[in-house]
């Protein structure tokens, strides 16, 4: 019997090839005319031009706006709390989210903190409830990955790197624009990376606990777009659609997640991240390259069944396998041969990681901030499992 669930939907997205060129009736829908606005977005966004032009445009309507570009590739609290503060100086009506994951999480949180007498750090792992009415925000996402803009989640740094999360309705855009344009001038292994996060996003929905109809039906489907684009896009850049098809889903993959959640592979990512500042795509892809594995055929609760949509949205051919054994295992390999073929690092030697940091890796990943990846992962593992996996991940080459 179908179990009961509430699903609270998704922001409101608008997808369209140079669907940006109507933002300033966007903006004018969202706060009206000679609107003030923060754009956040990364330093490294900001050498290709692309910022710019789109405030100069926004400016010539009639508009005030200003740029804030200090976020770090995993942003931190202190990056919120100076967006905020930026937000405040000008009297924001709108923040305007341009980017990757951090800029958009950074986006998402400053809308909060800047309308709040307490700073990003306040709100770590629901420490308080967040403010009920955030400054607006438009996510306009030029990766396809993270899925930052469809999800109620913002992922950040505390004391020195620790990976952290806030939660809540607020954090959610009040409109998400896909442009497959925006993404272009992404180099080939932030492509293959972010790419990987999205089908980590959508694999973990799937086969979580949470999951519903609903959740598995966007995550499955964001499964069939990504693994038949990704590595088109990543070989291709120019292909519009193919870059907007792995936009559409990611964005499916973000609705998945911000539904039920993410689990082992997060959890090890994250901790990954914390050690060693690995890419957060890199980190997820590398966790779930020895999680999927065996979670199908090796844990004390493995669960091959499970998996078995999992392989066919990735391509496999149920009439070739033997048996569901046969068909998850095939979909585990093929996940694998994408990492292979996109080009992404698995060695963590350059990292400076190795298996004598198994145990620490175990215990950040085992973190309260973690922690409850792990219990919601569709298979549970041992405290020996978690070892093992540690070490697979920290030993591959």
């Amino acid at each position: 019997m179908l179990a009961p669930f509430t699903h609270d939907p998704s922001p409101s997205m608008s997808y369209g090839i140079d669907r940006l060129a109507g933002l300033h009736a966007d903006v004018v829908d969202l706060v009206g005319e000679l609107a003030s606005i923060l754009m956040i977005t990364d330093a490294g966004l900001m050498a290709t031009g692309m910022p710019i032009a789109m405030a100069e445009r926004l400016r010539n309507a009639g508009h005030t706006i200003e740029i804030f570009c200090d976020v770090e590739s995993d942003p931190s609290a202190e990056s919120v709390d100076a967006a905020a503060q930026a937000a405040r100086s000008m009297d924001a009506g709108l923040i305007i989210g341009l980017g990757g994951g951090s800029p958009l999480d950074v986006a998402k949180l400053a809308a909060c903190v800047a309308v709040a007498d307490a700073p990003a750090s306040a709100y770590a792992t629901l420490g308080r409830p967040l403010p009920l009415s955030p400054i607006k925000k438009i996510l306009i996402p030029t990766t396809s990955g993270t899925g930052a803009e469809m999800t109620r989640t913002c992922v950040y740094g505390i004391n020195q790197g620790r990976k952290v999360w806030a939660w809540g309705p607020t954090l959610k855009a009040d409109l998400s624009i896909l442009d497959p344009m925006a993404s272009q001038g992404l180099p080939a292994g932030l492509t293959a990376a972010t790419g990987l996060d999205a089908l980590v996003h959508a694999i973990e929905a799937c086969t979580h606990k949470r999951a519903t109809p609903v959740v598995e039906g966007m995550a499955l489907q964001a499964i069939r777009l990504v693994a038949g684009n990704l590595e088109r896009v990543v070989m291709t850049p120019g292909d519009l659609n193919a870059r907007g098809t792995m936009a559409l889903g990611s964005a499916l993959a973000g609705g998945a997640i911000d539904a039920c959640g993410t689990g082992i592979a997060h959890a090890f990512g994250h901790a990954l991240g914390t050690m060693a500042h690995v890419h957060h795509g890199r980190a997820v892809s590398l966790a779930m390259r020895v999680a999927m594995p065996w979670a199908i055929c090796e844990a004390q609760d493995a669960r091959p069944g499970l998996y078995v949509p999992v392989a066919m949205a990735l391509g496999i051919d149920p009439r070739l396998c033997v048996d569901d054994l046969a068909l998850a295992q095939a979909g585990a390999a093929r996940f694998e041969a994408m990492v292979r073929a996109v080009g992404l690092p698995v060695s963590l030697a350059d990292d400076g990681l190795g298996e004598a940091d198994a145990e620490r890796l175990v215990d950040i990943a085992m973190a309260a901030e973690n922690r409850p990846m792990v219990e919601a992962n569709g298979v549970m593992a041992t405290d020996a499992e978690l070892m093992t996996l540690a070490r697979r991940m920290l030993t591959a080459v």
